[in-house]
């Protein structure tokens, strides 16, 4: 099972669920909650899968001391079921459930929930104008933007879920919810899925409209069996978690009271409920969206101790704290709380009886939540007054008063508390790997720089990037030395009074002299918070992102130009290259002087050449890390529909294209794999079931994602463009047929093609069309159905198929009711008409297929007209998971590229913005070197989002192709001053840190592989975990790589 989460965690989900599914055919008769977990977890990245994740959730049983997975579980499978309108099953598996809970110890809050859902599935939904519905959202929404809702201290905000909105858009709107291209590459490992679940999966094009049902808050939560609840009405929102990597705009938005009230009192639902804060010095206001846990003991208490849990929000004072432990447990008496000064402190406490001393802080009441200093690991005493005086005083018989060094900053709206993944380090495996911390060992040693970093609530990003840097021993020891408080800048306007400096200074002195296996970076992290503020609170953020900032503050904080001159642009002209550089060093100079820019700081050269005069621009700017591009960023991910000319079911399909190739690639790729002739295929975008464009197969695959529409490939007689003088291309809409045909009849799926000839007549039409409808149509039949003449049986026609248009029309003869009418621009066409098609005198003939009104709205959904099935191509997959050499990444960073519009450059000869050719190289490395690996890239593309107002645009995909890099690295090839400028320099250089980026966008987690300079191994560090490594340092995961020249002089801390 530890495989499979690192399988998962670096989203190699084909294979975890290859090994997932090997472990449930041992287990199939009484599968563990940890397989289904994790098979729930791979299918639940995908909208696709809900079939596969209901059947999984349905093998569900309970495990001893599992309550809390098992119940989040089982809510998971109720939350599916109301996602799919079963309602029937969602309520016989909660009262299931709540059979199950009532015979669980400690089980308040699982039993507040299930009431809460009960509440929920029996709401009787209000029926309201849909329309109406629609324009009151929009009305309500404007008065949110006029007003700034979002920026008024203690208004309360409501999270919805994206997938509930998209169902009830589809739903006031009648319009179908586009179904995702996400592919997960799974498809091999679903069909063994499904075919050991024996169940068939339909997937379809496009969800049909169905009734959105209530606004369902509980999948967007986590429930956590040891928290005390709080019924307090205004609290109620803090009895729960939200889950853990939810991403605004993709899993849920924010709405303000209005709107949320107003759906709410026609669906019902389940209030998600947070509140804007404002902070006390920058009057920022932001949503307080993540609960911190409160651990914490009572004193006097008996013996063993019992750890309570509590939530609270970052902008509770104490007082707050006190005042809901009173509400929760009836308490009158007067309450304060106490904070451990570390973690060895408060393990003593905990073992021993009948203490009245302890080494710690007696917090004030006016302490804000987020000014401490504390992670899930601490656990803090609420001493309760029992007699005249208080009991409980610390060590030195006096009270310590938890006061703050600094003042406080801005919070953003996260907490990295990871309730849903089982807790974090659970997660992690170690089964090659020695712990350096002997827990026998008491003896306190100095660790050497061996010390782990607390993660104060997702601050990995800042833990794996100080790993590094500390371990960069040509720095650190710098910062150790007397010579380092001889540099600080405190006056320097750019940097922070040296307050960065200084506090970094301390951390090291505790990471390298120190004796503690895990130290708390929180004062590093106030400091920067302070100065930076967009890394604010406990969001995460981007580690090459953060280490950029860290860089740069330290630069500044020591900077020995202590006035920093104003310098001009340089134009260079006849120069050199050597000159050139030379010209512009010298100007970086002037203003920058640094222990981190002479250990750091490199030189680009860029090119810009100007496509009309050919006038060349270069310049030579520094850099602080090597940022290079992967390769398959040049590939681009394909999701398209094939649609047969005959009966069979439509395939999904994903391919991966050169972005340098044309659709013949595509049609090619087709060709190959089904067998068809790449002349009969139609290249069509489809928006809302209209076809959009046409698209000529010598057209660049990049033009698919230029325009708003889904692609569509038809197989067809002969391709439009190709077609001879008596062919006709006729493109049918089926619609459905409550009204007689006018412009209010909706398209109830994506048009169907065929070729007919001049010659052939109306009635060849109605041939063609229901060769194409027929198979839908029996679907109904098979149901029941009143169209059947009464002396006719299913059987009769069900067994044979029409060859033939004369067999055809016999068989339609059979119905009492015809299934459908054709209509051309609004005129009925006859099925006994003798009218040539050529009398239309078009080339490009639409067809209305107005369906018979007897053919409901739920028998539109029974024809199935958007299933579809996926369809793997192999090749791809290799191609998709492809591996490549840092060497590659460095030429695609030298490659001459074209500007693209939008980011054209300026020629002064031209006076205008041209799309000019660019190159960028290195001219100059530095002694070390980072390289960053651009392992993320922009993957918006609004052609999947029907609603993309209010879908966050820009979201991003992470390429995890492997890149594979040594222990060391020659650059001497790839350096101009070297290879052009005889520079004397040996640009060889040695590994000596790798920064890991484990999981997806929002599901990261960063950890560190450095060399230790002082026990000459090398090291994991995951936060507080450090040990020595006997694995390979390579992965997939490898998103920062740490070079020090082998000319670097090896220095002893």
């Amino acid at each position: 099972m530890e495989k499979c989460c690192q399988l998962i965690e670096r989203q190699k989900y084909s294979e975890a669920l290859k090994s997932l599914i090997q472990i449930l055919k041992n287990e199939i008769n009484a599968p563990k909650l940890n397989t289904i977990h994790f098979i729930h977890l791979i299918l639940s990245q995908s909208q696709r899968y809900k079939q596969v994740q209901i059947k999984i959730l349905e093998l569900l049983s309970p495990e001893l001391n599992q309550e809390e997975k098992y119940f989040n579980l089982a809510f998971d499978l109720i939350n599916l079921y109301i996602d799919q309108n079963n309602y029937a099953s969602a309520k016989s598996k909660l009262k299931q459930l709540r059979r199950y809970i009532q015979k669980v110890e400690n089980n308040l809050v699982f039993m507040y929930m299930i009431e809460q859902m009960e509440i929920l599935l029996s709401h009787k939904q209000k029926n309201i104008n849909q329309k109406k519905q629609l324009e009151t959202y929009g009305e309500l929404s404007k008065q949110e933007r006029t007003l700034n809702y979002f920026e008024y201290d203690g208004m309360p905000v409501y999270l919805i879920p994206v997938r509930w909105l998209n169902k009830w858009k589809s739903y006031v709107t009648e319009t179908p919810i586009q179904s995702n291209s996400d592919c997960l590459n799974i498809e091999n490992e679903l069909d063994t899925l499904t075919n050991l679940l024996k169940i068939q999966i339909d997937v379809e094009i496009e969800e049909q409209v169905i009734h959105p049902g209530p606004i369902n808050g509980f999948i967007l939560i986590y429930v956590m069996q040891q928290i005390d609840l709080d019924l307090f009405e205004p609290k109620k929102h803090t009895n729960y978690f939200i889950k853990e990597n939810l991403r605004e705009g993709i899993d849920y938005i924010k709405v303000g009271f209005k709107i949320y009230e107003y759906l709410k009192k026609i669906y019902g639902g389940f209030d998600v409920k947070r509140m804007i804060v404002e902070h006390s010095q920058t009057q920022i206001r932001y949503v307080d969206l993540i609960l911190r846990q409160i651990q914490f003991i009572f004193f006097p208490a008996d013996y063993p101790i019992e750890v309570r849990v509590i939530t609270a929000n970052n902008k509770d004072f104490i007082s707050d704290l006190s005042q809901k432990v009173m509400r929760i447990f009836k308490f009158q008496n007067k309450l304060r709380w106490w904070k451990f000064i570390n973690l060895e402190e408060q393990n003593k406490f905990m073992q021993k009886k009948n203490q009245q001393f302890l080494n710690g802080y007696l917090l004030e009441k006016s302490t804000l939540i987020e000014e401490i200093n504390f992670t899930n690991s601490d656990i803090f005493i609420c001493e309760v007054k029992v007699n005249k005086d208080w009991d409980l005083s610390n060590k030195e018989n006096k009270e310590m008063q938890y006061q703050l060094e600094n003042t406080s900053i801005i919070s953003q709206n996260n907490y990295d508390f990871n309730p849903l993944n089982v807790r974090r380090e659970s997660y992690r495996y170690y089964m090659a790997y020695d712990s350096i911390d002997e827990e026998d060992n008491h003896e306190q040693t100095i660790k050497s720089g061996l010390t782990g970093l607390q993660n104060l609530g997702n601050t990995c990003f800042m833990n794996a990037a100080i790993q590094c840097l500390s371990n960069t021993y040509e720095f650190t020891e710098f910062v150790l030395s007397k010579e380092f408080q001889n540099q600080l800048n405190k006056q320097n306007p750019l940097g922070t009074k040296g307050l960065l400096a200084s506090t970094y200074c301390d951390l090291m002195k505790s990471m390298w002299f120190g004796s503690d296996s895990s130290i708390s970076p929180y004062q590093l992290k106030r400091v920067i918070d302070k100065f930076a503020p967009q890394f604010y609170g406990y969001g995460q953020h981007d580690s090459h992102e953060f280490l950029s900032y860290l860089l740069d503050g330290l630069h500044e904080d020591l900077n020995r130009v202590l006035k920093k001159p104003t310098v001009k642009d340089i134009e260079i002209t006849n120069e050199s290259d050597l000159e050139a550089s030379q010209i512009f060093w010298n100007n970086y100079l002037l203003r920058n002087q640094s222990q981190i820019q002479e250990l750091m700081v490199g030189q680009y050269k860029s090119t810009i050449i100007c496509p009309n005069c050919q006038r060349v621009s270069k310049s030579f700017d520094p850099f602080m890390s090597l940022s290079l591009p992967i390769p398959s960023y040049t590939l681009l991910h394909i999701s398209l529909y094939f649609i047969y000319s005959h009966e069979s079911t439509p395939l999904k399909i994903q391919l991966n294209i050169k972005s340098d190739q044309d659709l013949n690639q595509i049609s090619q790729e087709l060709s190959k794999v089904l067998d068809i002739n790449e002349d009969q295929m139609n290249f069509v975008l489809i928006k809302d079931h209209l076809v959009i464009q046409r698209i000529q197969k010598y057209s660049n695959v990049k033009q698919l994602f230029q325009n708003d529409g889904q692609l569509f490939v038809f197989q067809v007689e002969k391709e439009y463009y190709s077609l001879e003088e008596d062919q006709i291309h006729v493109e049918f809409y089926f619609c459905s047929g409550r009204e007689n045909f006018n412009q209010k009849n909706k398209i109830v799926t994506f048009p169907r093609q065929c070729i007919v000839t001049k010659t052939n007549q109306i009635s060849y039409l109605y041939y063609q069309i229901y060769k194409q409808f027929r198979s839908h149509f029996m679907l109904i039949l098979e149901e029941g159905s009143h169209f059947l003449k009464e002396n006719i049986k299913l059987d009769q026609i069900s067994q044979k198929i029409p060859e033939s248009q004369e067999e055809f029309i016999q068989e339609f003869k059979l119905y009492s009711e015809v299934p459908f009418q054709l209509f051309y621009n609004g005129k009925q066409l006859s099925i006994d008409s003798q009218e040539d098609i050529e009398s239309f005198h078009t080339k490009l003939l639409y067809i209305h297929v107005i369906l018979n009104p007897l053919i409901t709205r739920q028998d539109i959904n029974n024809l199935k007209f958007q299933k579809c099935k996926d369809f793997v191509i192999e090749q791809n997959r290799q191609q998709r998971n492809g591996q490549y050499s840092l060497e590659d990444c460095l030429r695609q960073f030298a490659k001459q590229e074209i500007l693209e519009k939008g980011d054209e450059w300026y020629c002064m000869n031209c006076k205008t913005h041209v799309q000019a050719a660019k190159q960028m190289e290195i001219y100059k490395a530095p002694q070390v070197l980072i390289i960053h690996l651009k392992r993320f890239r922009s993957a918006y593309n609004k052609s999947n989002n029907n609603y993309n107002y209010f879908i966050t645009q820009g979201a991003q995909q992470k390429i995890t192709a492997m890149v594979n890099f040594s222990k060391t690295l020659d650059l001497n090839n790839y350096v101009l001053s070297k290879v052009n400028d005889n520079d004397s320099i040996d640009y060889t250089y040695d590994l000596y840190g790798v920064e890991n980026h484990l999981g997806g966008l929002g599901g990261g987690h960063y950890t560190t592989y450095a060399y230790n300079s002082i026990i000459k191994q090398w090291v994991e560090y995951n936060d507080s975990s450090v040990r020595l490594m006997k694995s390979d340092i390579e992965s997939e995961a490898a998103y920062l790589l740490f070079y020090r020249r082998k000319s670097s002089v090896q220095q002893n801390i």
